[in-house]
C-alpha cells in the first residue's frame, strides 16, 4: 500500500512542476519577457482630404506575428512583404484614429524595417521620407527584438480638425506602452500627447468646451480622495449650520485656487518637498480637528485652519493639473480655470455629502456627542499616522539640504493663506453662533 501511495505522489508532483513549467511559459509569450516600458514614437497629419499616421514600433511587440528568422534570430527580410501588412494591420487597430467619433478605416499603408540607430523619427518630414525610401538590403542583420518597425498609413476624411486618437492595449501589457505623438493640423501649432495604457480617447485638437469639461471633471473627482474627505470631516462634524460651513468651505476652496493657479502657471517654485510637507501638515491638521472636536470645536479657528492647509493643498492640485495640460490643446486658461471650477463644485457636493451622512449617523446610529468622538478619535488617529509618515519623507527629502529662495517663495504664499485664516476673527459674531450644538456653548470656548 505505501509504494503506490508514493508512486501516485510522485506523479501528482511531477504533474504540478509541469503544469508549473507550462504556465511560466505561457506567461512569457503573453508579455512575461518584454520590458518594463516600451516607447513608440507617432505623428498624425492633417491634409486636404487625408489623414497620414506615421509610427515607429519597437519589434520587441510584433513577436506574436512570427515575423520569419534566420541564424541566431535576425530577422528574413526577403519574403518579409506579407507580414509587414499585417502588421501595419495590427498597428491600425492599436492605434484607432477618429473623425467626428467614427472610427476610421485605412486605405493605404507603406511599412520599413529599421536598424536600432536610426534617428529618422525626429521630424515628421524625416520619418515619411524615410518610410517612403529604399528598404534594407536583404542581407541586413537586424535582430527579431532589436529594431524597429515604421509604418505610414493613409485615411480619408472628410473634415479638417474632428480628430481623435485612442491607443488599445492588452491588459497584459497594462501601463507598459507609452506612445508620444504628435499632431500636425493643417493651420496652427502642432501639438504634442504622451500617453499610456488606458488614457482612453483623446481629442488631437480639442474646443474649448471639451476642454472645459475634461478638466471640470477631472478637479471635480480629484476632491474625493481619502485625505481630502478625512480632513473634511473632521473639519465639519461637530457643527449643524450649513452656511458657516459652506464659508469656511469655500475659504478652503479660494487659497487651493490662488496657490494651484499659481503653482501651474509658474509664479511659485519647484520644491521637491513640498508634498512631504503638505501630507505632514494635512495629517497634524487633522488630529488638531479631531481633539478639538471633542474639547471646545470652534468655527473661526477652523477657518483659519482650512485656509492654511488650502494655501499648502493648492500646490498639490497645481501639479495634478499640469500632468493633464497635454489634453487642453490650445486651451490652456480654459483648462486651468475649468479645473479649479469642478474643485470648488466638488468641495461643495463633498460637504454636502458629509453634513448629510453625519446627520443620519449621529441620529439614528450613535448620537450627536458619542458619534463625535468616535469618529474624531478614528480619523485623529488616521491622522496621527499621515504625519509621522509625512515626517518622515521630510526629513529624507531635505536631507540634501534646503535652499532658501524656493523656502521663502513658498513662505509668501503660506502667509497669505495665514492672513486670509485671521480674516475669520473679523467675521459677524453670528457666523459661529450654532443653532443646533453639539457641545453647549462650545462654540464661544477660547
Amino acid at each position: 500500500m505505501v509504494q503506490p501511495r508514493a508512486l501516485l505522489l510522485c506523479l501528482s508532483s511531477l504533474a504540478l512542476v509541469v503544469a508549473f513549467v507550462v504556465v511560466s511559459r505561457m506567461a512569457d509569450a503573453n508579455g512575461g519577457d518584454l520590458p518594463p516600458e516600451i516607447r513608440l514614437q507617432g505623428f498624425v497629419r492633417a491634409e486636404e482630404g487625408r489623414l497620414h499616421l506615421v509610427v515607429r514600433i519597437p519589434l520587441v511587440l510584433l513577436q506574436g506575428l512570427d515575423l520569419p528568422k534566420w541564424g541566431p534570430g535576425y530577422l528574413q527580410l526577403a519574403g518579409i512583404e506579407e507580414q509587414l501588412k499585417a502588421a501595419a494591420a495590427a498597428a491600425a487597430r492599436d492605434i484607432v484614429l477618429f473623425e467626428g467619433g467614427r472610427p476610421l478605416a485605412p486605405i493605404r499603408s507603406e511599412t520599413q524595417i529599421s536598424l536600432p540607430s536610426d534617428r529618422s523619427f525626429d521630424g515628421y518630414a524625416t520619418a515619411l521620407s524615410h518610410v517612403q525610401g529604399p528598404h534594407l538590403p536583404v542581407d541586413t542583420k537586424v535582430f527579431w527584438n532589436q529594431g524597429y518597425f515604421d509604418a505610414h498609413i493613409e485615411y480619408p476624411v472628410r473634415s479638417r480638425t474632428d480628430f481623435a486618437l485612442h491607443l488599445k492595449i492588452s491588459p497584459g501589457l497594462g501601463q507598459r506602452i507609452k506612445l508620444r505623438v504628435q499632431f500636425l493640423p493643417m493651420s496652427g501649432p502642432s501639438l504634442i500627447y504622451e500617453l499610456s495604457g488606458g488614457a482612453g480617447r483623446i481629442s488631437l485638437d480639442p474646443r474649448w468646451y471639451e476642454v472645459a469639461w475634461i478638466f471640470a471633471r477631472r478637479g471635480f473627482s480629484d476632491v474625493f480622495v481619502v485625505d481630502r474627505l478625512v480632513f473634511l470631516v473632521c473639519l465639519v462634524a461637530p457643527f449643524r449650520q450649513f452656511w458657516s460651513l459652506l464659508m469656511v468651505v469655500m475659504a478652503l476652496t479660494g487659497m487651493q485656487a490662488v496657490t494651484s493657479i499659481a503653482d501651474a502657471v509658474g509664479a511659485a517654485p519647484e520644491v521637491r518637498w513640498l508634498p512631504m510637507l503638505f501630507d505632514s501638515c494635512l495629517g497634524a491638521a487633522v488630529v488638531l480637528l479631531a481633539v478639538e472636536n471633542v474639547v471646545a470645536p470652534n468655527l473661526r479657528r477652523r477657518w483659519f485652519v482650512a485656509a492654511v492647509v488650502g494655501a499648502l493643498g493648492g500646490f498639490g492640485l497645481g501639479h495634478l493639473w499640469a500632468e493633464q495640460r497635454q489634453f487642453a490643446g490650445a486651451h490652456r486658461l480654459v483648462s486651468l480655470a475649468s479645473f479649479n471650477l469642478g474643485v470648488a463644485v466638488g468641495e461643495v457636493a463633498a460637504l454636502l455629502v458629509v453634513v448629510v451622512v453625519l446627520r443620519l449617523l449621529f441620529a439614528h446610529v450613535l448620537g450627536a456627542r458619542l458619534g463625535v468622538i468616535i469618529v474624531s478619535a478614528i480619523l485623529g488617529h488616521m491622522g496621527w499616522h499621515w504625519t509621522l509618515d509625512g515626517a518622515h519623507g521630510l526629513r529624507h527629502a531635505t536631507s540634501a539640504g534646503v535652499w532658501t529662495a524656493p523656502t521663502v517663495a513658498v513662505a509668501w504664499w503660506l502667509l497669505m493663506g495665514l492672513l486670509v485664516g485671521a480674516a475669520a476673527w473679523f467675521l459677524p459674531e453670528r457666523f459661529d453662533t450654532p443653532a443646533d450644538p453639539v457641545w453647549p456653548h462650545a462654540a464661544r470656548i477660547e
